[in-house]
């Protein structure tokens, strides 16, 4: 009786699969994110650090093309950079920079139904930017004459503009009449290095590091 039941569950299971794979539609979804921005940048010589909170934005394309998987595009405006403080020969200083970057992720997105309205889903991939520009946000800095100060120096600027690397992210999505509402955390770490990385520069590293929250919002379709 036992394995009469088992074999019984099983084809109760494998039927509602069956059913919602016959339900399955491709669908398209279009909209817009914001959020914030948590970086520091991984010196080398290592620069202790704090997170430099900034902002972040941008659009966002959708196509889920099987079920539980498909593709996500964003095209966003994302603020970057570090914020330094650290003890140099008993004086604190404090120096924070902020970089403005485009970003575009492509990434494989992954989801999970939870119930009929919310979904959990994963998002990994590469990402490609390109640096826009570049602020000075704080420089409370007191240097004894033994440090080089080329580091400080308003000239020393990004000397890497193109950057890539992976990202990827947790998020729970909920589906309500009105569109897709989205919360999702992501961690992005470059592999390219923001400075240059001889032996003749300041940094033999200097790859980004972002940790963001953002909130998005989806409107789609699903094709017939």
């Amino acid at each position: 009786m036992k394995r009469v039941g088992g074999i019984v569950a099983f084809l109760f299971v494998m039927s509602i699969v069956r059913s919602q794979a016959l339900d399955f539609r491709p669908e398209w979804a279009f909209g817009a994110n914001a959020g914030i921005t948590l970086s520091r940048i991984n010196f080398l010589p290592r620069i202790p650090q704090k997170l430099l909170l900034q902002e972040s934005g941008g659009l966002t394309a959708r196509y889920i093309s099987e079920r539980n998987c498909g593709i996500l595009v964003e095209l966003n405006f994302a603020l970057r950079g570090w914020k330094e403080e650290q003890d140099t020969v008993s004086h604190f200083n404090h120096y924070s920079r902020s970089l403005s970057y485009i970003d575009l992720p492509v990434l494989t997105h992954f989801y999970l139904d939870v119930g009929k309205w919310a979904r959990i889903m994963l998002n990994v991939g590469p990402q490609i930017s390109y640096n826009i520009g570049e602020k000075v946000l704080e420089k409370d800095i007191v240097r004894p004459t033994n440090i080089n100060p080329r580091y400080y120096d308003e000239d020393y600027k990004v000397q890497h503009k193109f950057d890539y690397g992976i990202g990827g992210g947790l998020g729970l999505e909920v589906r309500t009449e009105i569109g897709i509402f989205i919360l999702e955390g992501r961690y992005y770490f470059g592999l390219s290095d923001v400075f240059n990385n001889t032996r003749a520069d300041i940094f033999q590293n200097s790859h980004n590091q972002v940790i963001s929250v953002k909130m998005s919002y989806l409107t789609g379709w699903k094709r017939k």
